[in-house]
């Protein structure tokens, strides 16, 4: 099965258990038209509903053991092989970092209800700040946001948030 075709089976299984949740990484990137090759499924999970995910994945795919990492403090991480495509669930995502941890709000109204559950791009913004390495796919936000307008509300909302000052900085560029 294509990746297209595993995200078609997990999200009308998903929506079928009323289970909430949205589609990030870099699946939400090309999305958005932007010029990356998505390899897997990243799926954030509200915590209410983790549990049940998991189960309901779990009986779709293969379990894949992970490695711990001293980055996410995420309550539920779950990675899943799923005919033969990875399939990451993530539900109280939380990115620790040199000011403390950064507790990602999940929010239903920040998931686009018309088509696929896409979440928003302005939550991948910030979360790609807090990871090493993920530079390249932050700066191809930002010119996302020169082209249309940016969901202020949310942004302000993230930007509340425990968060380093260079990231807080970055964020009010699209404030102003």
């Amino acid at each position: 099965m294509s990746l297209e075709q595993v995200l078609e089976k997990v999200v009308a299984c998903l929506q079928h258990e009323q289970i909430h949740f949205g589609i990030g990484g870099s699946l939400l990137l090309h999305h958005h038209g932007l010029p990356v090759t998505p390899r897997d499924i990243d799926l954030v999970v509200a915590l209410a509903d983790a549990e049940r995910a998991v189960l309901l994945l779990s009986e779709m795919g293969t379990v894949v053991e992970q490695d711990e990492t001293s980055l996410y403090e995420t309550e539920v991480f779950q990675e899943f092989m799923i005919e033969g495509i990875d399939l990451d669930l993530m539900s109280g995502l939380q990115i620790r970092h040199d000011k403390g941890v950064f507790v990602y709000p999940f929010a239903e109204q920040s998931i686009d209800s018309a088509g696929l559950p896409f979440m928003a791009l302005v939550d991948w913004y910030v979360i790609y700040q807090l990871i090493p390495g993920r530079e390249q796919k932050v700066v191809m936000i930002e010119d996302v946001f020169t082209k249309q307008e940016v969901d202020r509300k949310r942004l302000e909302q993230l930007r509340s948030l425990v968060l380093p000052q260079a990231v807080k900085k970055r964020i009010n560029q699209w404030l102003k």
